[in-house]
């Protein structure tokens, strides 16, 4: 069986009032991510860095430009058996900041993109990688009340 690599980036854009961006997927031949919830982002292109990747996915996503502010601590590997290869994924997430832009939908794989309090994204139905980068991002960067 061929194998094959993608690396994804993902991008937990937060905004003045210090909520985040999710999106909601709209896959129905993908059942497992279809109407879960994620957070913006795309495939890495080949000769292309992270953080280009990601400005260029939240822009086509959103319509939103953000500045780019670190790197979340950890990556998320995972296999996908398909019927004619193997594809071994590696997901990294950056922590960023609205800039500016008009939030559009224009991505036909979004059903819906809203602005949510990173504790109540912890309530969504969310795809496993994006829980575990917002988990992630409330535990470390979310100020405590």
């Amino acid at each position: 069986m061929e194998k094959k690599q993608k690396i994804v980036v993902l991008g937990i854009i937060e905004n003045d009032s210090g909520q985040i961006l999710v999106s909601q997927r709209l896959d129905p031949k993908i059942p497992d991510a279809h109407l879960k919830w994620d957070v913006p982002g795309g495939t890495n292109e080949f000769g292309e860095s992270l953080k280009d990747t990601l400005l260029r996915e939240i822009l086509e996503e959103t319509g939103l430009q953000v500045k780019i502010l670190r790197l979340l601590a950890d990556c998320v590997s995972k296999e996908w058996e398909h019927e004619e290869y193997l594809q071994h994924t590696l997901v990294f997430c950056y922590h960023c900041q609205l800039i500016d832009g008009t939030l559009h939908l224009t991505d036909h794989k979004i059903n819906k993109l809203e602005w949510i309090s990173p504790q109540d994204a912890k309530n969504l139905d969310l795809l496993p990688t994006t829980r575990a980068f917002i988990e992630l991002f409330c535990t470390e960067y979310v100020p405590k009340k």
